[in-house]
């Protein structure tokens, strides 16, 4: 979890990193296991892979007709891993789960915080690099992440009857840092998701930690205003602007609108593939689009387009069996609005445990095996779940 959470830089973005090496080797021993049959997990797997399949093969197609330029092969390999990890993350978490193992899940988010203000990542950016992130919006999509977490850990022990003390004071630290962090970041996309995740989980808090949970954010508050150094050193890095709507839409042309310029003819049936950029294009302004749906229709066509919209419809619908998830999406689409978070580990890693929920919940229709309605007080697996186990 702590490797799959955190994108420790140690070389510039967008490459693989040293993380991955012992990640993929853990995964594989996952892959190579035999899992006993979950349909409700299946359900927001399988109808990724024709996405994958289709992404292959455009960059394939790009490559041979381009064969010095190996973009397009790195970015088919970038989709599968991403899926691989969707794929091991939701049998892993469904084992959690069962077993009542809060304990471990809540051992990766520490460990993960732990290595955030320890271990210092690859500086391509100068002023902007923060932390172990490159930049402030990869830092503040960590922030959401984390909070997300908190919103659907926070629902599970509802369910199970496993809220001891200490999974709720966890809780606490994990909201207290993740909205520093989302402070520290000025990510607007990131601060704005983080609020609409705050309006599920604030009422559901205890009142004890909501009343000391309340002054911590306030403090936090009049701290960004009164902006000490550490503030005025990430406005130094991200100078503000004033907007207005002549520039507001500006900026949208220059971010989104403009990106597609590069496409024509058969790009918007099938896309442009994931190639490297000429000089020209970069000296026109062309990179990544600012969108997550941009990108992969740029990418990939409204073919691409399609079918990642086909299966992202299936993973909502679904999603709304397990109370905070559609919040939690509309923090994670509000994000990628304005950024490409599609790459990051971390997204899919939160992606498995929203699914490994789904087939804890669908089990109350009887589809998988039964949720957790009650549990040890010490963390132990559930009767309830016990019996179900054998069903399944």
């Amino acid at each position: 979890m702590a490797l799959g959470l955190l994108p420790v830089y140690l070389f510039p973005s967008g490459r693989p990193q040293v993380v991955d090496v012992p990640l993929i080797i853990l995964l594989a021993a996952c892959f190579f296991r035999r899992n006993r049959p979950a349909p409700a997990l299946r359900r927001n797997l399988m109808p990724l892979l024709p996405v994958v399949a289709w992404a292959a093969l455009v960059n394939g197609t790009y490559f041979l007709l381009h064969p010095t330029d190996y973009q397009p092969l790195f970015k088919s390999a970038e989709l599968l891993y991403t899926f691989f990890i969707f794929w091991a993350f939701s049998y892993l978490f469904r084992d959690f789960l069962e077993a009542g193992q809060l304990g471990v899940l809540y051992a990766g988010l520490f460990l993960s915080l732990f290595l955030v203000f320890t271990v210092k990542g690859y500086s391509e950016e100068g002023i902007r690099s923060i932390l172990s992130f490159n930049n402030p919006n990869q830092l503040g999509y960590y922030a959401l992440l984390l909070t997300c977490w908190v919103a659907l850990l926070l629902h599970l022990k509802e369910k199970n009857g496993n809220a001891r003390a200490i999974f709720w004071w966890g809780d606490v630290v994990l909201l207290f840092v993740a909205h520093f962090l989302a402070l520290l970041s000025l990510s607007r996309g990131a601060i704005l998701g983080l609020f609409l995740v705050d309006m599920w989980i604030f009422p559901r808090l205890s009142r004890r930690i909501l009343i000391f949970f309340v002054p911590l954010i306030l403090v936090a508050l009049v701290v960004l205003i009164w902006k000490p150094a550490v503030i005025e050193e990430r406005l130094a890095g991200r100078p503000g602007r004033e907007i207005t709507p002549e520039t507001a839409q500006v900026e949208l042309e220059k971010r989104v609108f403009h990106q597609f310029s590069i496409m024509e003819g058969i790009h918007y049936l099938v896309g442009r593939g994931g190639r490297s950029f000429t000089p020209q294009e970069k000296a026109r302004g062309i990179h990544e689009v600012h969108n997550i749906f941009g990108e992969i229709f740029r990418c990939y066509g409204l073919i691409g387009l399609g079918l990642f919209s086909f299966w992202l419809a299936g993973f909502l619908w679904r999603s709304r069996v397990v109370p905070g998830g559609l919040f939690v999406w509309g923090a994670l689409l509000m994000y990628n609005m304005s950024h490409y978070g599609l790459r990051f580990r971390s997204f899919w890693l939160l992606l498995a445990f929203l699914n490994a929920m789904i087939w804890l919940e669908a089990g109350r229709s009887g589809q998988t095996p039964a949720l957790i309605t009650s549990g040890s007080p010490k963390g132990g697996k559930p009767a309830a779940l016990r019996q179900a186990s054998a069903v399944s």
